[in-house]
């Protein structure tokens, strides 16, 4: 049985325990990377308590790895500024976590700390970036291309041979259509029809997707507030 130590706590966090349980591990620590804690700690005992075993949460600063665990983060936002800074202390690396469920074709890639959700369906060829994202019950094309940091929600429908940038995010029941390049930091909103390119920075919505705004966060964070509050890094 793998030893998962998970970092931070987002809404995510039970689809983490979920895909954890489901392949036989456990997890041995949340740790805390939140400067105002309150309201998500409690949040967090109450899908702890689900569990059926106690899971210690301890502070960032408290933080030593041990031989042998597995690591993961569990949050969506900001997920590099925290790898970077725990693989520049400790030299972490942050272990893949696909689900049992999930299917994944012929030569799929994917790169460190990866999350693959139950039902997530990758065509052959695809390539995932380091740290995406994929949640559950939905579809990848053939020769897809994601880049590293990306969210893809549940029940998207991306087709074969698209590329999609760093830092982006697909709302749920979006569909992408074959062929299309989706820009970096750009945010495709809940059921929208993509049926063409989407440059970088860019904010896409409705049935033909169309262009809504700009989205101004950063490429090196994905893009956050579409689905859960900014988590705050203190590394001490």
């Amino acid at each position: 049985m793998d030893d998962w130590v998970v970092f931070g706590f987002g809404d995510f966090f039970s689809d983490i325990a979920d895909s954890i349980h489901a392949s036989q591990g456990r997890i041995k620590a949340v740790v805390n990377n939140l400067r105002r804690p309150e309201e998500p700690l409690k949040g967090l005992k109450r899908r702890t308590e689900l569990l059926g075993y106690d899971i210690p949460v301890i502070e960032l600063d408290d933080f030593l790895p041990a031989a042998g665990e597995k690591y993961c983060l569990g949050f969506i936002n900001r997920r590099d500024r925290l790898a970077g800074k725990l693989k520049q202390k400790y030299g972490l690396v942050f272990s893949p976590l696909i689900h049992p469920a999930a299917y994944l074709g012929s030569n799929v890639q994917y790169g460190e700390g990866v999350i693959i959700g139950p039902h997530a369906v990758l065509a052959p060829n695809c390539k995932i970036g380091n740290m995406c994202v994929i949640n559950r019950a939905l579809s990848i094309g053939h020769d897809t291309e994601i880049g590293p940091l990306s969210f893809i929600a549940p029940g998207v429908s991306i087709a074969g041979m698209v590329r999609i940038g760093p830092g982006t995010t697909i709302g749920i029941g979006a569909t992408v259509i074959d062929n299309v390049r989706i820009g970096s930091n750009a945010i495709i909103g809940a059921g929208a029809v993509v049926v063409g390119d989407v440059p970088d920075n860019a904010v896409y919505a409705g049935v033909p997707a169309r262009f809504l705004r700009n989205n101004d966060t950063p490429v090196a964070g994905v893009p956050s507030k579409s689905h859960e509050a900014v988590i705050e890094v203190n590394t001490g």
